[in-house]
């Protein structure tokens, strides 16, 4: 194991998207099964959502399909601003042109975890309307790894609850309304921005 991390991490699952750059620029939510999702989440991630949390502490996996992954991190002066720029990147990125701060693996959600568990102290998290209570967990560390699992725009398909609860992720919850994971990103970054106060 590695020594302990700040790092936040956000694990989006997309099991409709595609892992080809074959989806239209004007047409993100069909053509592209809701690659917009993932463009909100990026833009959350990187642009919008943090304001005290150092911006190379995130990163953030898209699970495409459970069998290609990208890994984003800051994009420092390239930040890309909108969904348009994000959907170009991952576009470069799935044809085989990542800018460097994109890492393209053939791997799914096991491996993510596999990954996100390697760290000394780390920690997986699956968001969901019904698990427990944000505020109520106790060993939500800042000083640590920590990882969230986001579904999409329908919750988690079977697949990806029967992986996590093969590796005892536990639930955890912003409140019984089901947010844009965009929001949930927000919320995170916000609450470990928080607890550095």
């Amino acid at each position: 194991m590695t020594k302990p991390s700040q790092l936040l991490k956000f694990i989006q699952i997309l099991p409709h998207a595609p892992t080809k750059d074959d989806f239209l620029m004007k047409d993100l939510p069909s053509s592209g099964k809701r690659i917009d999702i993932l463009c909100r989440d990026l833009s959350a991630c990187f642009d919008w959502a943090p304001d005290s949390w150092p911006r190379p502490h995130l990163e953030l996996s898209a699970i495409l399909q459970d069998s290609v992954t990208l890994t984003f991190s800051e994009p420092g002066p390239l930040l890309p601003l909108g969904e348009v720029r994000w959907a170009q990147v991952i576009k470069d990125s799935l044809a085989g042109r990542p800018p460097g701060f994109v890492k393209v693996r053939q791997s799914g959600l096991e491996q993510a975890i596999k990954v996100s568990r390697a760290t000394a102290d780390s920690s997986v998290w699956l968001l969901e309307a019904d698990g427990k209570p944000f505020s109520e967990v106790s060993d939500l560390c800042r000083n640590a790894e920590n990882s969230f699992i986001l579904g999409d725009h329908q919750g988690f398909d079977t697949k990806t609850l029967q992986i996590a609860d093969q590796y005892g992720i536990p639930h955890v919850s912003f409140g019984k309304t089901s947010y844009l994971g965009s929001h949930c990103v927000a919320a995170v970054i916000s609450e470990y921005e928080r607890m550095n106060d």
